[in-house]
C-alpha cells in the first residue's frame, strides 16, 4: 500500500481540490481523512497503481496531479495495464473492507453533512481516476461514499435528538420516544409513567457560583438519574432546568421508588411529579406531561411548607434568594467553597 508520505500528499491534494470546488469541510477532519485514505489503500492492495492522474488539468488548473504507484518506491510513473479484482469480490480481504467501512463511517461523522460527504468523495474519485478497465478504486470509493453518508446521517440524528451539555436526549426525542413506548405499552396493556423533574435552585447557583457550576449541577443530575433508572428508561432534557423521564411498564408507585433511588445516590436537590397512562387515561404527550407538571407543583408546595425541607443553595427560609451568603454569617454554598 502507499507510504505515509504518499498518503499525506494525496490527502493534501484532495483537500485542495475540495477547497477549489468550495466543498471543503475544513481541517477538522484531517486525521480521519488520512486514515480513510490508508484504509482505501489497504483495501486496494498491491495489485495495481492506486492513484492515477488527477484528471484533465484544463478542467481546473489549481487541481494538483497526484500519481502514486503501489508496491514501488517511485511515487510517479505510468499506469500499469494490470486490472485488479473487483472491489466487492473475495479477492479483497473482508477485514480490509470492514476497516474501510469503519474509517468511512468515522470520517463521515466528523464531516457531519451527507451533502459534503458526497461532494468530497466525488472529487476524490476524479482525483484518483484511472483507466476504464481499472474499476476497483472507483468501486471502493462508491462503497466508501455509502458508509460515510451513513456516518454523517447518524451524526446528524444524534445532534438533532440529544442535549449537547448533559448528553441525554432532548424534547424532540422525548416526544418521539413517548409515542413509540405508549403504543407498545397500549398493545401489551401495560402502564407507562412520565416523570417531570425540575432542578431546584439552579438560578441561585448560577448567580452565586457562575454558570459553569450550574452546568455541573445539570450534568450531575442526569448522571445520577441514569444510574438510578433501568436501561429501558429514558432521561430527557426538556429545556433549562426541566427534565422528563419516560418509564415503560411503570406505575406511579414504581416511579416513586426509582426517584427515591436517585435521591439516595446523591442527586442534587430536585422537584418531581408523575402521571401514568392507565391512571389518567391521557394518551397524548402534552396532556400526560401537564398532569405530571401539576403533580410536581403540588409536591413543591408541600415541600416548601415543610420547615425541614432541603433548601437549594442560596435560598433563604422564606423562599427568597440570598444575594450574599456571607452577609448574615451563613456558611458559603458548597459550589462556592470549591472555587
Amino acid at each position: 500500500m502507499p507510504s505515509a508520505s504518499a498518503i499525506k500528499a494525496l490527502a493534501e491534494a484532495w483537500w485542495q481540490r475540495c477547497q477549489a470546488r468550495r466543498c471543503a469541510s475544513g481541517r477538522a477532519d484531517a486525521d480521519e481523512r488520512e486514515l480513510l485514505l490508508c484504509a482505501l489503500g489497504a483495501a486496494v492492495g498491491g495489485r495495481s497503481r492506486l492513484f492515477g492522474q488527477a484528471g484533465d488539468r484544463s478542467e481546473d488548473p489549481r487541481s494538483p496531479e497526484v500519481v502514486i504507484k503501489t508496491g514501488s518506491a517511485n511515487a510517479t510513473g505510468p499506469a500499469t495495464a494490470t486490472s485488479p479484482a473487483d472491489a466487492t469480490s473475495p479477492a479483497v480481504p473482508i477485514e480490509r473492507r470492514r476497516n474501510l467501512a469503519a474509517a468511512a463511517t468515522r470520517w463521515g461523522a466528523r464531516v457531519g453533512s451527507p451533502v459534503l460527504v458526497v461532494e468530497q468523495l466525488v472529487q476524490l474519485r476524479l482525483l484518483v481516476a484511472v483507466e476504464p478497465g481499472q474499476r476497483a478504486i472507483t468501486r471502493l470509493i462508491d462503497l466508501t461514499m455509502v458508509n460515510a453518508c451513513r456516518g454523517a446521517t447518524d451524526e446528524l440524528q444524534r445532534a438533532a435528538f440529544s442535549d449537547p451539555l448533559t448528553g441525554c436526549s432532548n424534547r424532540r426525542a422525548f416526544e418521539r420516544d413517548f409515542e413509540r413506548e405508549l403504543a407498545r405499552c397500549a398493545r401489551a396493556e401495560l402502564d407507562l409513567s412520565v416523570v417531570a423533574i425540575d432542578l431546584d435552585g439552579l438560578k441561585a447557583v448560577n448567580d452565586t457560583a457562575g454558570h459553569a457550576a450550574g452546568d455541573r449541577q445539570l450534568v450531575l443530575l442526569v448522571d445520577t438519574l441514569r444510574k438510578a433508572l433501568r436501561s429501558m428508561d429514558g432521561v430527557y432534557r426538556l429545556g433549562g432546568d426541566e427534565f422528563g423521564l419516560v418509564l415503560a411498564d411503570t406505575s406511579p408507585d414504581d416511579a416513586a421508588v426509582l426517584i427515591a433511588r436517585a435521591v439516595r445516590l446523591g442527586a442534587p436537590s430536585f422537584s418531581w411529579g408523575t402521571a401514568s397512562y392507565l391512571s389518567t387515561g391521557c394518551a397524548g404527550v402534552a396532556e400526560l406531561l401537564a398532569v405530571a407538571d401539576a403533580d410536581l407543583y403540588a409536591r413543591r408546595r408541600v415541600k416548601r411548607a415543610s420547615p425541614a425541607r432541603r433548601r437549594p443553595p442560596g435560598e433563604a427560609a422564606d423562599g427568597s434568594l440570598r444575594h450574599s451568603s456571607e452577609e448574615d454569617g451563613a456558611p458559603r454554598p458548597a459550589a462556592l467553597q470549591a472555587r
